[in-house]
C-alpha cells in the first residue's frame, strides 16, 4: 500500500512537473512567433519607405525637366506620352496619361 501510495504521488508530481513547462514552452514559441512577424513587418515597411524614396526621387527629376521647359508631351492613340528630348535628339519617354486622366509611369 505504501509503495502504490508513492508511485501515485510519484506520477502526480512528475504529470505537474511535465505540465508546468508545456506552457512555458509554448509561451516561448508564441513570443519567437510575434518578434518574427514584427521583423517582417518592418522589412515591408523599410521596402514601402524606400519605393516611395524612389518615386519621390523621380517625381522631383520630372519637375525639375518640367521647371526647365524640356518636359514635352505626345499624343499616341488617346494616350498623352510624357518625355522628353536627351542630348541626341532622342525622346525618352518616362509615362504617359491614359483617357481618363490617371498618369501611369513606365518602369
Amino acid at each position: 500500500m505504501k509503495r502504490q501510495l508513492t508511485q501515485v504521488v510519484g506520477s502526480v508530481l512528475l504529470t505537474g512537473a511535465l505540465t508546468g513547462l508545456v506552457p512555458s514552452n509554448a509561451l516561448a514559441q508564441d513570443r519567437w512567433h510575434r518578434r518574427q512577424e514584427r521583423r517582417e513587418e518592418q522589412v515591408e515597411r523599410q521596402a514601402e519607405r524606400l519605393d516611395r524614396q524612389q518615386e519621390r526621387w523621380e517625381l522631383r527629376r520630372y519637375r525639375q525637366l518640367d521647371w526647365q521647359r524640356r518636359l514635352r508631351y505626345q499624343s499616341r492613340g488617346g494616350n498623352r506620352i510624357v518625355g522628353y528630348y536627351d542630348r541626341f535628339g532622342q525622346f525618352q519617354a518616362v509615362g504617359y496619361y491614359d483617357r481618363f486622366g490617371n498618369f501611369w509611369r513606365y518602369r
